[in-house]
């Protein structure tokens, strides 16, 4: 006769079961922290849209016309850090239309859906437009793109 000793431990079965577990719960936390992140890029935008807004009046009272970039709007008007085109994930930029007398300033994500999901666009009428899907968004000059929706307080 022989006798079988009890062996303490999982089984294989009990493993993939806890592994399964562990790799949803990751998932989660890691679709979260994107979602944090997307979010908080977007608000660091429209932030940064504000601030194109006020640097581009001011720029128009002492220069007689609107920049024509955002590196012509530079950091004594923008206070730094935007005036490369990039920021929070997105790409910026400035052109101004009409030999000066109206401007846009587009942000798009640098990674769609990674860095930010939507695009924005202000101009001389100084609203912010979120447009959803616009991954090609540029800058022309003249006036923010139809199809866009007007945020408030922008």
């Amino acid at each position: 006769m022989t006798t079988r000793k009890i062996q303490a431990g999982f089984t294989l079965v009990e493993l993939i079961v806890v592994l399964t577990i562990i790799s949803i719960v990751a998932a989660i936390v890691a679709s979260s922290a994107l979602a944090a992140r997307v979010q908080a890029n977007e608000g660091a935008v429209r932030g940064a849209l504000k601030t194109v807004q006020s640097a581009s009046i001011s720029y128009r009272s002492s220069q007689g016309a609107y920049a024509v970039s955002l590196a012509a709007l530079g950091s004594s008007y923008l206070g730094g850090g935007l005036e490369s085109g990039d920021k929070s994930g997105y790409r910026f930029e400035l052109k101004a239309g009409n030999q000066g007398e109206t401007y846009t300033c587009t942000a798009v994500p640098k990674t769609a859906n990674f860095t930010g999901v939507r695009s924005y666009c202000t101009d001389v009428f100084n609203a912010i437009y979120l447009y959803d899907n616009a991954p090609g968004l540029t800058a022309d000059g003249s006036s923010c793109p139809p199809g866009g929706t007007a945020l408030a307080g922008g």
